[in-house]
């Protein structure tokens, strides 16, 4: 029992050492991107800007809009769209050296907003919509200087069901399930 009870406290010491970042390996890295997102058929630009701290295990904090622009197929009125995401990402990286590979997921909220416009009389009414969404991807970091480097990035986002809120009389208009993916080049600083 004495045997067990000591390995077991062995075993979780090293796993402890192992997913601890040190202080060599551990990290603050601020990254600001811009790429694009792949959504239905069409790809859209996308830009926006991480936070992440750690080393072997890290956090990142997300956020990032893509501007869909006018609807297409809406006749009279122009109905301008975006979807922004904020995401919580667990991040496993080899902190180690110039060429760093990296792979994440996370959940956060997906946000899609949107406003109508009717020629001269101008904007009629402004509407948000937002459900939790997920995402998985990875990529690479590089740095050929200590504190400067580059991010390539590719992920993919899902969200359930997406309701529009506050547009009053209209009610709860049901919107599809956005699920799409995004690539991205950004300038990263590492603290």
């Amino acid at each position: 029992m004495v045997t067990t009870h000591r390995s077991t406290v062995i075993l979780a010491a090293a796993l402890a050492a192992l997913l601890v970042p040190s202080a060599s390996y551990a990290d603050l890295r601020g990254t600001a991107f811009g790429g694009y997102a792949r959504i239905n058929t069409s790809d859209k630009g996308t830009f926006g800007a991480s936070v992440a701290l750690g080393g072997l295990i890290g956090l990142e904090a997300e956020a990032a809009r893509t501007p869909l622009g006018l609807l297409d197929n809406v006749d009279i009125v122009d109905v301008d769209t975006d979807i922004t995401t904020y995401m919580v990402n667990l991040v496993v990286r080899a902190p180690i050296g110039r060429v760093q590979p990296y792979g994440s997921a996370g959940v956060g909220m997906v946000k899609a907003s949107g406003s109508v416009t009717i020629p001269g009389l101008g904007r009629v009414f402004e509407a948000d919509a937002k459900n939790v969404g997920w995402n998985v991807g990875g990529g690479l970091y590089l740095f050929p200087a200590k504190h400067l480097g580059i991010r390539a990035d590719l992920r993919r986002f899902q969200t359930g069901d997406v309701t529009w809120e506050d547009i009053g009389s209209l009610g709860d208009l049901p919107l599809p399930t956005f699920d799409f993916w995004r690539a991205s080049v950004g300038v990263t600083v590492k603290f």
